[in-house]
């Protein structure tokens, strides 16, 4: 298995998983650092919250909504394939 990690938004409304952006390898250690996963976490294996700041400061490097405001957002672990 091969971990992969994506910026996920999840409506505020509905709880549901709207949004999933790959995060290009290049953004990976900025949006680890966004999202303050500890340094014993160097791999980001878990589901990290993203502050509203945080995704604002990343909207121009992924394709993010107009209205950040309306989903909660995380960085998390998929299976990218083997």
């Amino acid at each position: 298995m091969t971990i992969g990690r994506i910026v996920a938004g999840y409506d505020k409304r509905t709880e549901r998983l709207t949004i999933e952006h790959d995060r290009p390898a290049s953004l990976f250690e900025e949006v680890r650092s966004l999202a303050a996963v500890p340094d014993t976490n160097r791999q980001a294996l878990g589901s990290y919250p993203l502050s509203l700041a945080a995704i604002r400061a990343l909207a121009s490097k992924i394709p993010a909504p107009p209205n950040v405001d309306a989903y909660e957002w995380f960085l998390e672990p998929i299976d990218s394939g083997s």
